[in-house]
């Protein structure tokens, strides 16, 4: 359990750096910087999983949930909200209890 946390949290971090060059990227074809919002990269990478989430959301377990809690995460940068992902993931792949090996 421990190798598939830290290998999620590995690919979360490194998301994370991917949108922080993108965001860069942006920002010398602009000249004006600014963070990618988690939703406006979902959806430009695939929209139809985005509106599926949030029709089984409201469907299945409730409009609210949708509105007060995914909706407000898809505003946050992208960058933010990989980071934290990535750093949880890292931190529960070191904590889970690991076997400890006797020599016989």
């Amino acid at each position: 359990m421990a190798k598939i946390f830290r290998v999620l949290g590995w690919f979360f971090l490194a998301l994370a750096v991917f949108s922080l060059a993108f965001d860069l990227f942006s920002f010398f074809k602009t000249s004006s910087f600014s963070f990618s919002q988690l939703g406006e990269n979902w959806f430009n990478v695939h929209a139809g999983s985005l509106n599926l989430l949030q029709a089984v959301t409201e469907r299945y377990i409730s409009p609210y949930v949708w509105d007060y809690g995914f909706s407000q995460l898809l505003f946050l940068p992208t960058i933010v909200v990989m980071t934290v992902l990535g750093g949880l993931f890292t931190i529960l792949s070191s904590t889970t209890k690991k076997k400890k090996r006797h020599l016989n």
